[in-house]
């Protein structure tokens, strides 16, 4: 059975979609974004969301069981602490959600059945945003029990590894009067626990920018996300480890030491080597306006979910690493109908469907196939 992972609870589901060619500017009919209006964007806290039991349609209002893709999906409840697997009805077969609940950024189903999560507690008074020292990574096993919490200042992502490792984001302030001669800087970390949470090892951004030679950095802007102000250089939002040999004996891009990475304010993904610390392979900047959800398919192209900060329309597009040339992208036939100002996520499915998380729009969103004008509306299952 396949098992549909997400981020939020608002998704889109679209079968194949749309090939469309040209620049990002031209296709909207407007202009590319100024630098100064993208480092305003950037500065901006995420915006807020419903909490359950928002009036609104809900469930699953369309559904072609032909087409569709068969399997379960799992998706999160960010101001819940929830996750939930569904099936292709919208019941609910499994939940596991955390109370007092706060933030769950991030759940991934492990092959054990096990759920790993990325969260953060209450803060302690009525401050905005997550203090740095209640953000954890934790551990529950099927039935919902929870088997380990361990703080850390992780964010945003976490899976396992080919070797049963698990790979999360977490981050560390570093005054660096270079950046900023005032606010913290965030360096964004790669960071390896074993299975009980314990730190193995930990890869610097700025260490893998420093030591790749003609890769520049983006500027970003000062935000308080973190409750203290910071400079977010980064902002990294997913990271994968190479798992396919197939792929790492026909291009060292792929190799097994390499980890995809991709980072909003850079408007970039990145292919790193983990023992060089250096970029093996970068794409993004002048295509990519703050992406999220980088992965590797498997034909070796990634998939990435392009926002379009600051330009008002999200896409997802497949890029082939060996040409840096885009083989596929989708977009909405009015491209302003599709927009997600920050989040979002996209999962190419075992039939070739595309499965896309639309995180800042309270309306379905239409899609259609290739060779096909079919048009597929979904609204939260929750």
């Amino acid at each position: 059975m396949t098992l549909h992972r997400n981020h939020y609870a608002w998704v889109v589901l679209s079968i194949g979609c749309t090939l469309a060619g040209g620049s990002p500017e031209a296709a909207a009919g407007g202009q590319a974004p100024s630098p100064e209006e993208l480092e305003r964007l950037r500065s901006l806290p995420y915006a807020g969301s419903a909490r359950p039991g928002t009036p609104d349609l809900d469930g699953v209002t369309i559904h072609d069981r032909v087409q569709a893709q068969p399997g379960v999906n799992l998706y999160t409840i960010q101001k819940a602490s929830t996750a939930e697997l569904i099936d292709a009805d919208g019941r609910v077969l499994r939940s596991w959600r955390q109370e007092p609940a706060f933030t769950w950024e991030r759940a991934d189903l492990l092959p054990s059945g096990d759920l790993i999560v990325v969260g953060a507690d209450p803060p302690d008074d009525a401050r905005v945003g997550i203090p740095d020292d209640k953000r954890f990574v934790a551990k529950y096993d099927w039935d919902g029990r929870l088997l380990w919490k361990r703080y850390l200042r992780a964010h945003h992502d976490i899976e396992q590894t080919p070797s049963g490792m698990l790979l999360v984001l977490t981050f560390e302030r570093k005054q660096l009067r270079k950046y900023h001669r005032k606010v913290d800087t965030r360096d964004d970390l790669l960071t390896l626990l074993d299975q009980n949470g314990a730190v193995v090892d930990s890869v610097s951004l700025l260490e893998v920018f420093s030591r790749s030679p003609g890769v520049e950095m983006a500027a970003a802007g000062v935000n308080s996300h973190g409750v203290r102000p910071w400079l977010d250089l980064f902002h990294a939002n997913s990271v994968e480890w190479m798992y396919q040999p197939e792929l790492a004996a026909r291009d060292p891009r792929y190799g097994p030491d390499n980890v995809l990475v991709c980072m909003r304010h850079q408007n970039r993904v990145a292919i790193i080597n983990w023992p060089e610390r250096r970029i093996v392979w970068t794409w993004g900047p002048g295509e990519l306006l703050g992406p999220h959800d980088a992965q590797v398919l498997a034909n070796g192209n990634v998939l990435i979910f392009d926002n379009g900060l600051g330009r008002r329309w999200s896409r997802a597009v497949e890029v082939d690493p060996t040409s840096d040339r885009i083989v596929w992208e989708y977009r909405a036939p009015e491209p302003t109908d599709f927009y997600t100002l920050s989040k979002g996520s996209c999962q190419r499915l075992a039939n070739g469907n595309t499965l896309l998380a639309n995180s800042g729009q309270r309306k379905g969103v239409r899609s259609h196939p290739r060779g096909d004008d079919r048009l597929v509306l979904c609204h939260p299952a929750s």
